[in-house]
Order: C-alpha cells, then sequence, then structure tokens
C-alpha cells in the first residue's frame, strides 16, 4: 500500500490554527515530514490573514478557539477557496461538533491525542481525493477542448464502407435506439456518435460524455449516477450525475468495454428501466437519454471470454455501427487530408500545398492511429512547413519514426531480426509499451489506444515497471 510519503503529493502547503501551543508545534513537526509546508495561527483571525497573504492547500483547524472559532472560520474558508479541503481538530467530548463541521463541509477530522500514525492515514486519503478532483477536471478540459475543435470536424469520405455508415447514421438518428459503435481506436466513434445526435430529434437537448476508460470504478459510479450530500467521505455537497445531466438529449458512453462486472449490472438496470437512484439515496430517479456507446474492442468476444455481460451486451447493441479502419477505406485517403490542409492552414493564415511525391508517401503509409494520427500528422505539416511545398522528404520528416519503420509499405526487402528468446513475456511486453510509447512522443492516452488498452491499464503497467503500486479501483 502506498504511503502519503512515496504518492505523488498533492497537498504540499498547510495552515494549521490551534490556540494550543503545542498542538501547533506538533504538526508544525509532522506535516514536513510528508513534504508539507505548514504555517500555524493561534485563531481564527490570524488564520485566514496567513491565507490571504499566500493561499495554501489545506487548513487543519481545531474547533474551540477565542475569537474566531473553527466552525466559524471553516465557512469563511470554504466561501474564499471552496476546493480547498479543510480538517477539523477536537477532544471526543466534542465529536458531535466534528460531525457538524463535515456537514458544513469539512472533509474530515482528527480525535485528540493523535500520532504521526492518524496524520499519514489523513493524508493518503487527502492525496487520493485530491487527484481524483484533479483527474476529473482534466478530463473535463479535455472533453470542452475537443468538443470546441469537433465543430471544425466532420465524417468525411464515400468510399464503399464510409458510406454505409452514413446511411446508418442517417436513418438510426431519427430513433432514439441505443447504438453501439465499434471501431479500432482513431476510427472516428465520437463523431458518429456527435453526428447521431445533431441529426436527431434530440439536437436541442444536452449531449453529455463519459469516458469509462479514465475513471476508477467508485469515481465513475459517482460521475454517472450522482452522489447526495454526506454519502461518502469528501462529499460535501449533492452532485448530478452525467445521466441526469443528459436527461432529454444523449449520453455518450466511451469504451464502454472497461467498466467493471458491477458496474455493467447497475448500467443494465438503467436500459431496462430508465431509472436509477445516486450513491447514498434510495429515491429512484427517471430520465428519457438515449444512450450510444463505443469500443474499440470486439464486445461479441469480451462476452464469449466472460468479461461482458451478455444480457448488457444485446441492450447495447440495438443498432450496430462498425466503423471502418482507414486502411479499409479506398480512395478515401487524399480528400481527408485536403481537408485538413485547408484547416490548419485557415487556422495559420497560410496555404499549403501537398506535392503527388508528398501523397504518395501518406497514401502508403498503413496508419495504425486511423484518421486521429492522421489529423495529428497534418497539423504537424503545416505547422512546421507554413505553407511551402509539402513534397515526399517534408512529410517523411513528420511521420514518426517507428511508423515509418513498420507502417510504410515498400518494395525494399525487410530487414529481419531474430528475436531474444532468452526474455520473459514481462519483458517483451515492456519493450513494446515503451516503444510505442516513444513513438507518441510519451502521450499516453494515444499510447494507450495504439495499443489497444484503457488509460489506466497503461498506467498500472507503468507503475509495475517502475516498482510502485499502482493506483487502487477502490
Amino acid at each position: 500500500m502506498p504511503t502519503a510519503s512515496t504518492m505523488v503529493a498533492t497537498i504540499t502547503s498547510a495552515v494549521v490554527a490551534d490556540d494550543e501551543i503545542l498542538n501547533r508545534e506538533l504538526l508544525a513537526e509532522m506535516l514536513p515530514r510528508f513534504g508539507i509546508t505548514v504555517r500555524t495561527a493561534k485563531d481564527g483571525v490570524h488564520a485566514l490573514k496567513a491565507m490571504e497573504a499566500e493561499p495554501a492547500d489545506l487548513l487543519i483547524s481545531d474547533i474551540r478557539m477565542p475569537g474566531m472559532g473553527g466552525l466559524k472560520l471553516l465557512l469563511k474558508a470554504k466561501e474564499k477557496w471552496p476546493e480547498m479541503p479543510v480538517v477539523m481538530m477536537t477532544a471526543f467530548a466534542s465529536v458531535e461538533s466534528a460531525v457538524e463541521s463535515m456537514r458544513q463541509g469539512a472533509y474530515d477530522y482528527l480525535m485528540k491525542p493523535f500520532g504521526v500514525e492518524q496524520v499519514e492515514a489523513l493524508l493518503l486519503r487527502l492525496n487520493e481525493r485530491q487527484s481524483l478532483v484533479r483527474e476529473v477536471k482534466v478530463l473535463r478540459t479535455l472533453e470542452k477542448e475537443s468538443h470546441n475543435r469537433h465543430q471544425a470536424r466532420t465524417l468525411l469520405g464515400n468510399s464503399p464502407s464510409m458510406s454505409a455508415v452514413l446511411a446508418t447514421i442517417a436513418r438510426a438518428s431519427k430513433s432514439s435506439s441505443t447504438v453501439l459503435v465499434q471501431g479500432e481506436s482513431g476510427t472516428g466513434k465520437e463523431l458518429v456518435a456527435r453526428a447521431l445526435h445533431e441529426q436527431s430529434p434530440r439536437a436541442n437537448g444536452p449531449f453529455v460524455k463519459v469516458n469509462c476508460a479514465a475513471l476508477t470504478e467508485t469515481l465513475l459510479t459517482s460521475e454517472l449516477f450522482g452522489h447526495e450530500k454526506g454519502s461518502f467521505t469528501g462529499a460535501t455537497e449533492q452532485h448530478q450525475g452525467r445521466f441526469e445531466l443528459a436527461d432529454g438529449g444523449t449520453l455518450f458512453l466511451d469504451e464502454i468495454s472497461e467498466i467493471s462486472p458491477d458496474l455493467q449490472a447497475k448500467m443494465l438496470r438503467v436500459l431496462e428501466e430508465r431509472e436509477f437512484e445516486r450513491v447514498g439515496s434510495s429515491k429512484p430517479i427517471k430520465v428519457d437519454v438515449r444512450i450510444i456507446a463505443t469500443t474499440n474492442r470486439d464486445l461479441l468476444g469480451e462476452v464469449k471470454r466472460g468479461r461482458f455481460r451478455e444480457d448488457l451486451y444485446y441492450r447495447l447493441n440495438v443498432i450496430p455501427i462498425i466503423l471502418p479502419s482507414l486502411r479499409e477505406r479506398d480512395g478515401d485517403l487524399p480528400g481527408i487530408i485536403q481537408h485538413y490542409l485547408t484547416l490548419f492552414g485557415k487556422e495559420l493564415g497560410v496555404k499549403p500545398k501537398l506535392a503527388d511525391d508528398g501523397l504518395a508517401v501518406l497514401t502508403t503509409y498503413r496508419w495504425p492511429g486511423n484518421v486521429r494520427e492522421l489529423v495529428n500528422i497534418v497539423e504537424r505539416l503545416v505547422v512546421l512547413n507554413g505553407g511551402e511545398t509539402l513534397d515526399a522528404a517534408a512529410v517523411r520528416r513528420c511521420l514518426p519514426e517507428l511508423g515509418m519503420a513498420s507502417g510504410v509499405r515498400s518494395s525494399e526487402p525487410a530487414v529481419v531480426t531474430t528475436p531474444d528468446l532468452s526474455a520473459t513475456l514481462d519483458e517483451v511486453e515492456k519493450r513494446h509499451v515503451l516503444a510505442v510509447l516513444d513513438q507518441h512522443a510519451g502521450n499516453k492516452q494515444t499510447a494507450a489506444d495504439a495499443l489497444g488498452i484503457s488509460r489506466r491499464s497503461l498506467f498500472d503497467r507503468l507503475a509495475r515497471w517502475r516498482g510502485e503500486t499502482p493506483p487502487s479501483e477502490e
């Protein structure tokens, strides 16, 4: 189990408020052991002044102090710094006051007298909680950026395989039936989901996205169904889940294959009854939501392997859409490349031109990352070359080296290397994963997509190889 001192620190500074000098000095000695700088105050007034002069990551306050007591300090601190966790200190006789402080927004409390073990356990919980909060913020920022860029992106192509997909979207958008979109990473599954929503009678309703592979089971449950105030430690207010937020619109469940068996059972019930309960509540909430789920896995294969519920699979697979890879879309590549050359050229105020030999290099590349990789490469070409003519040399400079080695078809004989048969399976996997990570310039999300695993699975492997404990799923 990780300790507060070995985890990546999310709490680096704290203010301690207590009228008892011995308690202040005790925490001023303990907290720096965990990489936390400490400022002390003898009451609430001085604590507020200290935080106004320099904000802190954490406030630890006694409940009973002369002048401004802990509860009043708590309310003022939450008003000024709503995201800063507050921990109250109390003696046994004042436990009721500590519980009341948690109803008012405190994260937790320390019972006096306390030792270093209690403080370390508290910091461990705080670090985990702050990491999850930060992760959700990053995800929501990425979702917003993705949505903004999507406005200029659309499904392109008139190959037979893409024409069939577009025809299915046109027919399916008129209904509220559940849709399951399957395809390799980077083929445009989110674009399909948005097209289904925007062409449907629900277009004026919300389009809400959840990345099922990016969150732990506990956090994903709360994100999907919401929670009541006080339903668990840190639940300081009622939280609407994505199902509620999507009422009257569309809920996009990205990478549905990554949800746990327990969550699969809960999802099945929502699909069957169109109702659910928030975490910490027994009151059912009915919603009118269209579900669009996606996966880069063979979901029926996952069912046969016992990794995915068969009944949930059939509930999701009412209308199946299978997106072809870019390699299977004969004739679509030149038009897609030109579309994004024009798009990124407008952003930079240039008019890039692709030479015939440059197009030849791009059309012989296998595109393991599909359209997502193509968009990134075209953007790189435009940014690095501006309005210059993009010949074969310019294109090769912008293609990933590993991709050029394994992804471009060539008439030259391939160099065959003998595999290291003395290596263990874990060593082979480690080399491959690190090579793919290097190919994608350290971007863990795109590397995970290329490997066909979730981002959390990639993090777990990296942590194991570094000798660290993978993040808990609880």
